[in-house]
């Protein structure tokens, strides 16, 4: 089978030949009548001449799939882009030689694929584009419907499960709040029998104030959280624009939260905000009490799971991988323990600081997740965007709360999880001398509080980063372990291939080695979009032309054009 792509450099009467060819076709898969359909709608402006000559190959490929005739054509056209995870409809009217306004004029279809998660949209900063999962180019190789998997909502638990989920969605801009709303209460719905079903219903609330009260219980539950400030509340609304009639009712304490006794202000230093929140004891307990929360709040809640990470082969240069087989053999529980005994009797600091960098895609974060997977040790992962905040002051408290949360989670687990700084370079700079902007006061007071934790730290803290040259030296001599990650060698950059792609040759390993000067993250890219060209073709055959024409295209290449006279 052809490749699904659409050469729009062919010539016009070459052009019309591969036209008359396909409308002339009979296809064998829906893969291939999806790439007859592309071809015939390549400038036809979707016109009735169009669907005549396409006719066969869009009524195969709807039985097959059981989509209406303009469903199948829109769906073609988006998976002739699947490798895009942007795609506009722009694009689209491109190929098919129309105004954008006629293929908005179809939204209506494009909805119903979004509806049955053929298409993923994301709505960013008010532009729209749309991705194809991967599992649905599964589900279309197979020639079967796709049907989204989802699992079972059956008590409280798997309901915050699952609103953490549409949380996620909605912080990839893929969920609007109108849906994340009806998401929330069909889930809902399906565990009404549930002290906190019940009791929200008992309140007669508005599906807008239940979902505003999930989304703090989630916070709660999620992050420890008894300080909601409002602005964090965005999350649930589109483009991050909370209504202001659901701000003026927080902040005037006229919502029905407020009078029904479920929230309640937060407060530092005994005196409360009118702009930050909490759940009140009661409504933990009434609300929240069947998920025995006491046990878990504060601890693997905040957790990625040791056994979470599927194992990888990393292949390193020599001198980074004993440095890490030293790293690994010092990280396993019992010789661990021994080393921080040894330590606080010779009166040191028993944490443990480490540092991994050098240049990007070289495996840093991955090295974390393994030697967490090896060690049985879960990881807390710190984002350092959210930490940071556009509110005086809230930064340097929520770098503390970080550290606290990391505390207590090492008080109460059998093993010391493992505190992840990534792509660490935002808090580990130099700092400013004598900074005079409140932007650089603020950097200042972050680094000055993680530099005293890790003085104190008694856990394992490792910290990634690709920049190392305005880094502050009070962190380097603060590192116990330094391992820096340079670019593989060819010969490593044949292992990579070969452990990537299995069926390689050890020849055509070496040639790709030598070819293309790639990180592991680079090559693991290219394998990714071989292997979705191989799902759309249907060709499972290694092509190492196809291989080395994907790694020239890997790196963006920037030209200089030349302004004045």
């Amino acid at each position: 089978m052809r490749n699904l792509k659409f050469d729009n450099g062919m010539s016009g009467k070459d052009s019309e030949t591969r036209k008359e060819s396909a409308s002339q076709s009979k296809p064998r898969s829906v893969l291939e009548a999806f790439e007859y359909i592309v071809e015939l709608a390549s400038n036809s402006n979707l016109s009735d001449e169009f669907f005549e000559k396409a006719g066969s190959h869009i009524r195969y490929a709807s039985r097959k799939i059981k989509l209406t005739t303009m469903q199948t054509v829109m769906l073609a056209l988006f998976v002739d882009r699947s490798e895009d995870n942007s795609i506009r409809l722009s694009e689209i009217a491109g190929h098919v030689g129309c105004r954008t306004t006629k293929i908005l004029r179809l939204s209506k279809d494009i909805d119903a694929l979004e509806d049955k998660h053929y298409l993923i949209a994301s709505r960013s900063k008010k532009q729209l584009s749309y991705r194809v999962p991967m599992d649905v180019l599964k589900s279309l190789k197979a020639g079967i419907p796709y049907v989204k998997e989802t699992s079972p909502v059956e008590n409280i638990q798997d309901f915050f499960d699952y609103f953490n989920e549409l949380m996620s969605q909605m912080d990839d801009d893929e969920l609007t709040h109108e849906r994340l709303l009806e998401s929330t209460m069909e889930a809902l719905d399906t565990i009404k029998d549930t002290v906190y079903a019940k009791t929200l219903r008992r309140y007669r609330l508005d599906g807008e104030y239940i979902l505003l009260f999930t989304y703090m219980a989630h916070r709660f539950i999620q992050e420890d959280d008894d300080f909601i400030m409002d602005h964090n509340i965005d999350d649930i609304y589109d483009d991050n624009q909370i209504p202001y009639h659901i701000k003026r009712g927080l902040r005037s304490r006229s919502n029905c939260l407020f009078s029904n006794g479920l929230i309640e202000n937060a407060g530092r230093d005994g005196i409360l905000q009118p702009n930050a929140f909490k759940l009140t004891d009661y409504a933990k307990e009434e609300l929240l009490g069947e998920m025995n929360l006491t046990n878990s709040c504060g601890s693997d809640k905040d957790l990625q799971k040791h056994d979470s990470f599927a194992k990888k082969q990393l292949i390193y240069n020599a001198a980074v991988a004993e440095q890490i087989h030293d790293l690994a053999s010092i990280l396993e529980e019992e010789r661990f323990n021994d080393v921080q005994s040894r330590l606080e009797k010779a009166g040191m600091r028993k944490g443990f600081c480490c540092l991994f960098y050098g240049a990007p895609g070289t495996g840093k974060t991955e090295t974390v997740y393994q030697l967490a997977r090896q060690t049985g040790r879960d990881i807390m992962r710190v984002d350092v965007d959210k930490i940071k905040s556009c509110w005086v002051g809230e930064s340097e408290k929520n770098i503390k709360a970080l550290f606290d949360r990391y505390r207590k989670i090492c008080r109460t687990s059998v093993i010391t999880p493992i505190l992840l700084f990534n792509e660490a370079d935002a808090v580990f700079g130099i700092r400013m001398e004598g900074a005079a902007r409140a932007v650089d006061k603020m950097e200042n007071s972050i680094q000055n509080i993680i530099l005293q934790e890790m003085e104190s730290l008694e856990g394992i803290m490792i910290a990634t980063t690709n920049l190392t040259s305005n880094f502050d030296k009070a962190f380097e001599r603060r590192f116990l372990y330094k391992v820096r990650y340079e670019k593989p060698t060819a010969e490593a950059r044949a292992k990579i291939w070969k452990a990537m792609l299995p069926g390689l040759s050890d020849s055509d390993a070496h040639t790709l080695a030598k070819e293309s000067d790639l990180s592991g993250g680079e090559i693991e890219n290219i394998v990714r979009k071989h292997s979705v060209e191989s799902i759309l073709s249907g060709n499972d055959c290694i092509d190492i032309s196809a291989l080395l024409s994907l790694c020239r295209a890997e790196r963006i290449t920037t030209s200089r054009t030349r302004v004045g006279f």
